[in-house]
């Protein structure tokens, strides 16, 4: 998952925002599955976090943000607007977009809280 995906080419607040999205994305359903944490990692190492204790903090920092905000569907649609709008370039929206999507994909079910969340993310991006 991810590797074909130019994630280092993404600036330090592109990175935190989409971490930030995938998070609001794996707490859409309410269900957080290991595989998501396991893909989440990973996405951290492609990031350019190569050690855990990196990966650890860059995961707690966002869910720390995150978890205030994802208590209801329209507080995290309107902080999901608010993150998409540092991605200027099509083709950085476009990987985020993918992104989101491999991932909730990789706990092997997408539930339609997950769908409704995707496709808000698609409408905000501009796809």
């Amino acid at each position: 998952m991810f590797d074909s995906m130019d994630l280092k080419s993404l600036n330090e607040a592109q990175r935190e925002a989409l971490l930030d999205l995938l998070i609001l994305g794996m707490y859409s359903d309410g269900h957080l599955a290991a595989a998501e944490d396991t893909q989440l990692r990973q996405l951290l190492g492609k990031m350019g976090l190569d050690s855990e204790y990196d990966r650890d903090r860059a995961l707690d920092a966002s869910a720390t943000r995150v978890r205030k905000i994802a208590t209801t569907s329209e507080a995290a649609r309107g902080h999901a607007d608010s993150l998409v709008q540092v991605f200027a370039a099509r083709d950085q929206r476009r990987l985020v977009y993918d992104a989101l999507n491999e991932f909730l994909a990789s706990d092997e079910q997408i539930t339609a809280p997950e769908r409704n969340f995707a496709a808000m993310v698609c409408e905000t991006l501009r796809l």
